[in-house]
């Protein structure tokens, strides 16, 4: 064999080592945060030379490795007591009409579940459950700021700020039936900073953006899931981080079971986010 066919066939046997590395495989219906494909492969190449006896070496792949990027999701609740129309499965002691104090019964449990279900699918997920609604309602967003900014000095790739909703006739159906489950709606809210007095805006188009895409997988998934985003004049704390979010999931009307089963297709929602981005 000519020294020109030999190059040749090194050549091939390059992009065929390439082309394995660039497999993907797949967990949780996203692809894994780490994966690696081994083979022990042994290629004999033989190259003659003009003025010597032919020589072979052997090439042997022994494994491919890529690290894909963990990503990070921050949840608080910065109206910690925010609770669900109560059941004779989860009763509580309510610190107000549809408020409670109790972690098991109100916003902070869905939170714990979305929390869950991101961390199946190798996600970082945060869950930051101080009670920040203490001593006044009224300043509970003066609070809340200074967790999410302790946690944009840290770096997360998403911030949520989850919530639940009152419940209004115009908003329409109350539920929506997932593979035969009542399931809470979810409505994202972001914040234009133009309200008077704010001397620092959010990349709200930033927000807008992060939003309408997982409001999309959402409807993918079940039509009338998510209901839309609302723009608002106000900030939400989201002028400190990016992209950032409120989520209001259900309503005062709601069963906790019903928010907790939205919880699932969120969080495939924001892997097929993050895995967008990649």
């Amino acid at each position: 064999m000519r020294r020109e066919d030999g190059c040749v066939w090194i050549m091939i046997l390059g992009e065929l080592f390439f082309a394995m590395a660039g497999a993907v495989f797949s967990v949780y219906g996203r692809p894994a945060a780490n994966w690696k494909m081994q083979t022990a492969r042994a290629v004999t190449v033989e190259a003659d030379t003009a003025d010597a006896t032919p020589s072979v070496f052997t090439l042997e792949v022994l494994s491919v490795t890529r690290q894909q990027r963990v990503r990070r999701v921050f949840i608080y609740h910065t109206h910690t007591y925010e609770a669900y129309e109560m059941d004779a499965d989860h009763p509580y002691r309510p610190t107000e009409q549809w408020r409670t104090a109790d972690a098991q019964c109100n916003v902070v449990r869905v939170g714990e579940e979305l929390a869950a279900c991101l961390r199946a699918a190798g996600i970082i997920a945060t869950h930051d459950t101080t009670a920040y609604e203490p001593p006044r309602l009224s300043t509970a967003y003066s609070r809340s700021l200074e967790g999410l900014q302790r946690a944009a000095d840290e770096g997360y790739d998403l911030y949520i700020d989850l919530h639940r909703d009152s419940y209004s006739k115009g908003n329409g159906a109350n539920v929506v039936s997932l593979e035969g489950t009542d399931t809470a709606r979810i409505l994202f809210l972001i914040g234009q900073g133009t309200g008077t007095d704010f001397d620092e805006k959010p990349e709200w188009q930033e927000n807008e953006k992060a939003a309408r895409i997982l409001s999309d997988l959402l409807n993918q998934r079940a039509d009338g899931l998510s209901r839309g985003i609302a723009l608002k004049s106000g900030r939400y704390n989201q002028q400190a981080a990016t992209p950032s979010m409120l989520i209001e999931v259900g309503n005062n009307k709601n069963t906790l079971p019903e928010a907790l089963a939205a919880m699932e297709p969120l969080a495939r929602a924001i892997c097929a986010y993050f895995d967008g981005m990649e």
